[in-house]
């Protein structure tokens, strides 16, 4: 009995632990009014970052190569609309700097 329960532990711990989220993984905009859907400007439209892709008015964009340095992550975007375009994103607390195709950088906030 005492090994089933040492068991099912072992099984409930491996089967529930996850690792934490990046902190840039989420909708981030401008301001409030501009997290919905569409926008065609930095000014009008989200970013949405998961793990794997970057989706901003410019298009949707895989991530190539990325590294990172503290909380900052250097991108290679692979979109597909474009050639391969660098991505830079700060996250700091509920505000992130992005700096889109070596373009002007935009503070962002995350969405709620």
């Amino acid at each position: 009995m005492r090994a089933l329960l040492v068991g099912a532990a072992v099984a409930a711990a491996a089967c529930c632990s996850a690792s934490a989220a990046e902190p840039w993984v989420g909708r981030w905009a401008v301001n409030q009014s501009a997290c919905g859907i569409g926008g065609n400007t930095p000014a009008t439209a989200a970013l949405v970052v998961n793990d794997t892709s970057l989706n901003w008015y410019s298009g949707h964009c895989r991530i190539g190569k990325m590294y990172k340095l503290g909380q900052t992550a250097y991108i290679q975007a692979r979109c597909w609309d474009s050639n391969d375009v660098p991505v830079t994103i700060d996250p700091k607390g509920d505000r992130m700097r992005v700096t889109w195709n070596r373009g002007k950088a935009e503070v962002l906030q995350r969405c709620k």
